[in-house]
């Protein structure tokens, strides 16, 4: 009887085994001293622009490395938001988005599009990104855009869902990649 018992110790403890390998990797992190991008408000934004203050809101983190947009919509085809943003590029790049999310507090999606525009400082378009379309987030990653240094522009249009009830408030939280070595718009994860 213990024999057979040990014999079905050692069964099992053959069918348990497991065989593990073990590698290293060292990983160094250092501090970059000049940031790639920086966010700050445009010039047509509250709270640099006073008068612009009741219609949007452009507000950045305190490392400039994210901004936070508040704006209005009304019964209107479209509002345009011009050089709500400023972007300087210290590093060239591609720019795209990774990824979109929207929520929403109103029975219907409030915003039927939403459309994200670069410009350069003489108001030309250099990269444009849908990132609401029919109500719904778009596909992502998108297409990248390359940007070289210097100073752009962010400006935003919104088509509302018609008609725009007091209820009709959305978050969108859009992320963006920024890739320094090549065009590839690779996922970012959340």
């Amino acid at each position: 009887m213990i024999v057979g018992l040990a014999v079905v110790a050692a069964v099992a403890s053959i069918a348990l085994a497991d065989v593990i390998f073990v590698y290293t990797g060292t990983i160094n992190v250092q501090p970059m001293i000049t940031t790639p991008l920086v966010f700050s408000t445009g010039p047509n934004a509250g709270p640099t622009s006073t008068a612009a203050e009741p219609y949007i809101s452009f507000t950045v983190s305190p490392y400039y490395d994210s901004f936070t947009v508040t704006l209005v919509i009304t019964d209107s085809l479209a509002v345009y938001y011009y050089e709500a943003g400023e972007l300087t590029v210290n590093t060239p790049g591609y720019i795209y988005v990774s990824s979109v999310t929207t929520s929403y507090t109103a029975t219907t999606v409030p915003v039927q599009s939403m459309t994200i525009y670069i410009q350069d400082t003489s108001g030309s378009t250099v990269c444009s990104f849908q990132v609401i379309s029919g109500g719904s987030p778009t596909t992502t990653p998108s297409s990248s855009c390359y940007l070289g240094t210097g100073t752009y522009y962010i400006s935003i249009k919104v088509v509302p869902n018609l008609p725009v009830t007091s209820s009709s408030t959305e978050t969108v939280t859009v992320t963006f990649g920024y890739n320094v070595i090549s065009s590839a718009s690779v996922p970012v994860p959340t």
